[in-house]
């Protein structure tokens, strides 16, 4: 049976003998710029290892990106649930969690350096499009501002490195017997701030309770200030760099 989910990948429940399980098959290329299975798979497998994320039963990353995952009953979050107090504490406490685990010795998130593999795959495919002034004016203002907020994570960020989700979209929470954070494409190793920049970019109606959601994620000295407001900032223009990337229009952030 295939299961609704993200707008990348084919995603199917298999019932067997041996149990209910979750196959994953990888959609075009294209489709999903900037992910690195390799990469996933090592954050996948770090946080199912806490019970924060499905364990992994199967993975070929170079067979169509086969992964099989146990299945587990729930309800997938709806955008509505980031504006409730609630349920934003109740994935912060899930997030401190991640962010306490070690991270495996990968490359550090690296904005700017996704920033300009995004410009080089527009630039490539989409040439007309990078080259437009609408664009070009927009990318002109945004990858001088994405390169210092990566600078000021940098400097600021106090040597703090963990586990990020880095796609923490409503159907990527799953809530069942636990909440679970389910596709792990876009995970790095970074500051645990960006994780909660992440939902602010993406849920704006959860800035009304980001004093409870930092405070719940361990990170309430961070609630407010220049720091986040930056991070947020790139989770923006990389969120509207990845649509240009698929060849989809979107706001500029």
């Amino acid at each position: 049976m295939q299961l609704a989910g993200g707008s990348v990948n084919r995603v199917y429940r298999v019932d067997s003998a041996d149990g209910r399980f979750v196959l994953r098959l990888n959609g075009a290329a294209w489709r999903r710029p900037g992910v690195d299975r390799e990469r996933e798979l090592l954050l996948h497998r770090a946080a199912a290892s806490a019970g924060i994320a499905p364990a992994i039963v199967m993975a070929e990353p170079r067979s169509e990106g086969l992964l099989v995952l146990e299945y587990h009953d729930g309800q997938v979050w709806t955008p509505e649930a980031f504006g409730e107090a609630a349920s934003l504490e109740r994935l912060g406490e899930r997030l401190q969690v991640l962010h306490q685990l070690t991270a495996p010795a990968i490359p550090v998130f690296d904005p700017m350096a996704i920033a300009r593999a995004y410009v080089q795959s527009i630039e490539a495919r989409q040439p007309e499009r990078a080259t437009g002034s609408q664009c070009a004016a927009t990318l002109r203002t945004i990858l001088p501002r994405v390169e210092y907020a990566g600078a000021l994570l940098q400097r600021r960020g106090d040597g703090a490195s963990g586990i990020v989700h880095g796609d923490l979209a409503a159907g990527n929470l799953l809530q069942g017997r636990r909440l679970w954070l389910l596709d792990w494409e876009y995970a790095q190793r970074g500051h645990p701030l960006l994780d909660l920049a992440c939902v602010l970019a993406y849920y704006p109606r959860s800035a009304a309770h980001r004093r409870e959601f930092a405070a719940a994620a361990g990170l309430a000295a961070l609630a407010g200030g220049e720091l986040l407001d930056e991070a947020v900032y790139v989770y923006r223009a990389l969120s509207w760099l990845w649509h240009l990337a698929r060849g989809e229009d979107a706001p500029a952030p």
